[in-house]
């Protein structure tokens, strides 16, 4: 079977006219759309078609499928670090997902100080850690056993 590549499917993020739809509902299923092309890249050649999909149809960057992008550049097996740091400056308003996913990244590719640093940036913007912040660094960063 002939997989379909994900830069022939970009007829999943073409806004369906239909006026008597409620714009909130259509916003949501848009999201939904990204996200499940962006599950189906492989590469990172697919998620940077994929990418310039998003950019074209003109998706904001602080939306969930920036948030979507950030992550699965930066988490998956084929991902690029380097790619999801040039996405992540472009997000107007990172929040504690963006940060804890790049922080996640940072550790998952042994990069610590540049994890503490983003950590750092985190608290300086204002951006509250949550229960998702500290086990990566917790565990990765500092691996240290209390006896």
């Amino acid at each position: 079977m002939i997989g379909t590549s994900v830069l022939h499917q970009t007829h999943l993020l073409i806004p369906q006219e239909d006026p008597s739809q409620n714009p909130e509902v259509a916003l949501k299923l848009r999201e939904q759309e990204c996200l499940s092309l962006l599950k189906k890249c492989k590469n990172m050649e697919e998620f940077k078609q994929t990418h310039a999909q998003f950019l074209k149809l003109g998706f904001f960057w602080n939306s969930f499928c920036a948030s979507n992008l950030v992550a699965t550049c930066a988490l998956s097996d084929w991902g690029s670090m380097d790619y999801a740091c040039s996405i992540f400056p472009q997000i107007d308003e990172p929040g504690s997902f963006e940060f804890n996913t790049m922080i996640r990244g940072h550790v998952k590719d042994m990069n610590f100080e540049e994890a503490l640093l983003l950590y750092n940036e985190m608290i300086k913007r204002g951006v509250k850690p949550d229960k998702f912040t500290y086990p990566a660094l917790l565990k990765d960063v500092f691996p240290f056993t209390i006896s």
